[in-house]
């Protein structure tokens, strides 16, 4: 079977929607996704997203979650979504009312300091209010699906979540990285051992009633900042029953980039600490963060495995990030705030 090109999945799903786009849609950068923004003749301004790869469910999840979390969580408007196959291949996709502004890492540069802590305010009342919700058992029950792991290929594993938890999906990832051209099989065994170290006890996922929700990829790209200032989350697709700090995990891999604790992350954990002190405060928070950003690191090199020797990858690489919390090293000096560094 063909698998449909990006043309022909905008061309089958704006036919399965029933859109009629004025002029041209304009597609925006995704890592994900197929996220395209459009006027439409009967809807208005909207964002749509095509979701192609991994478990392609994902995007009902998101859906489900965002027509029925509390208003208090401030995100787009759902106008559309559904499922279709193209060539063979499944494709879902969602459709939002397009907000007004941009998003908060392309803000970030041009803001006041005061404007800035705003901001990262809002975004930690945001946060507390997903967090402390409590999804309806048949939300919950959809949220935690992943019809695709039936199959238990690795493919399915990478596609469920951002971060593949329970441990064992780790393990099954780093043993599965081990047989990779360029990749250390000691490093891969070492880290199959602190996996398990630092899962043990593990952090609770997928339990309605021990967990609430998590966005599960909160960083400036997802947090939209509207001309009154005013701040909302965007792409719920990762979204998951899991313990609050697991939404910490993408800002800390972002952090640890910086040197010396300069940077934008460095300073947005800081205010976000000051501004929501009880995420920052939970027990083993500092083990667990390096549980989910050592997972994350491993499915990240299962997708982008590396292409030569480890001295010749950038610094920013995967391979060199799980060494350095295989090795005790990460994250860099300053790049966190004191209670999610664990002592060594």
């Amino acid at each position: 079977m063909t698998f449909p090109t990006l043309p022909e999945r905008l061309k089958h799903v704006c036919a399965a929607a029933v859109l009629m786009p004025h002029g041209s849609p304009r597609l925006i950068e995704s890592q994900s996704n197929d996220t395209w923004a459009l006027d439409d003749a009967r809807l208005g301004p909207v964002v749509l997203r095509v979701c192609w790869r991994g478990d392609v469910s994902r995007m009902a999840r998101e859906t489900a979650v965002l027509q029925q979390v509390p208003d208090t969580v401030r995100r787009p408007e759902v106008v559309g979504h559904g499922d279709l196959t193209v060539h063979g291949h499944p494709l879902s996709y969602s459709l939002t009312r397009r907000l007004t502004g941009r998003s908060l890492a392309e803000a970030w540069p041009g803001l006041t300091t005061a404007e800035r802590r705003a901001a990262i305010r809002q975004t930690a009342s945001v946060l507390r209010e997903l967090h402390a919700w409590v999804p309806p058992a048949a939300l919950a029950d959809v949220v935690r699906a992943r019809p695709g792991l039936a199959a238990g290929t690795v493919d399915d594993l990478v596609g469920a979540d951002i971060a593949p938890l329970p441990v064992s999906r780790a393990v099954r990832l780093a043993e599965h990285v081990a047989r990779m051209p360029y990749v250390d099989t000691g490093l891969m065994a070492a880290a199959v051992r602190l996996l398990w170290t630092l899962g043990d006890p593990e952090p609770t996922v997928d339990a309605p009633g021990r967990s609430g929700l998590v966005h599960g990829d909160l960083n400036l790209s997802n947090l939209w900042r509207a001309p009154d200032g005013t701040v909302s989350l965007l792409d719920f697709e990762w979204t998951r029953i899991a313990a609050p700090s697991l939404d910490l995990m993408r800002m800390c891999e972002y952090a640890d980039d910086a040197v010396g604790g300069a940077g934008t992350y460095p300073s947005v954990l800081r205010m976000l600490e000051e501004e929501y002190p009880e995420l920052f405060r939970t027990e083993g928070i500092a083990r667990h963060v390096r549980l989910y950003v050592l997972a994350y690191s491993v499915r990240s090199l299962a997708i982008a495995p590396p292409d030569g020797p480890a001295a010749s990858l950038p610094p920013g690489h995967a391979l060199h990030r799980v060494r350095r919390i295989v090795a005790g090293r990460w994250p860099a000096p300053g790049a966190l705030p004191d209670p999610l560094v664990a002592p060594v």
